[in-house]
């Protein structure tokens, strides 16, 4: 077992005997939030789907979000209702970021995929929060000026100068979804080669700053 392994074991804590990773419990009114919010969605109903160490894939209370207050998702995210609550907070700050950084707002969010039942591709001890419709990879950001922002090839390592608009976007947009706690992991294409051309964002149980 490697050292992230031993460190998010760490973060996470014992569990209590025959207890797994499971899916976040949504709020008793989640979905009149969502819906206040602005949110445009639709159910979206899930087979729980056991995997071979007894983990449970699932999303309790399913949505699938099309729309937010001002942007699209494209395509359409399948999340579960509590994660959905995070994604009011990130659009704000998607927003707030883009007119301070780039003068535009962001009318569309290009992800690559949220709900898939299986473990973390570098670390297949531990079960990935994709398993629980608790993650997102946004892979780039379309503004309404006509404006294209890729993470793979607008992000600059912390560790370097980012001179261009497009990369400080990038780069205070993860930081305050981290420092905000809007999303508990965030891994940026700095963590490792399998982030290279997206932001993994989830509300796991535990922390981890990838920025």
């Amino acid at each position: 077992m490697n050292l992230l392994v031993l460190l998010l074991a760490a973060a996470i804590g014992p569990a209590p005997a025959g207890e797994r990773p499971r899916a976040p419990v949504a709020p008793a009114d989640c979905l009149q939030t969502l819906h206040a919010a602005g949110l445009r969605l639709t159910p979206w109903s899930l087979r729980a789907t056991a995997m071979p160490n007894g983990v449970i894939c699932e999303a309790p209370q399913g949505v699938s979000i099309s729309r937010g207050r001002l942007l699209r998702y494209q395509p359409p995210a399948r999340v579960n209702c509590a994660f959905a609550q995070r994604l009011i907070r990130f659009e704000s700050i998607v927003q707030e970021e883009a007119r301070a950084a780039l003068g535009s707002p962001v009318r569309a969010i290009v992800q690559l995929g949220t709900y898939n039942c299986r473990r973390m591709a570098a670390y297949p001890e531990l079960v990935s929060e994709h398993a629980f419709a608790n993650a997102i990879d946004v892979t780039a950001f379309l503004l309404t000026n006509g404006l294209r922002i890729d993470v793979e090839h607008d992000w600059v390592p912390a560790d370097r100068p980012a001179p261009r608009p497009a990369s400080r976007f990038l780069r205070r947009l993860t930081r305050r979804l981290y420092d905000e706690q809007v999303f508990s992991v965030v891994l940026t294409p700095s963590y490792d080669r399998h982030h290279k051309n997206h932001l993994h964002l989830d509300g796991a149980a535990y922390a981890v700053d990838g920025t």
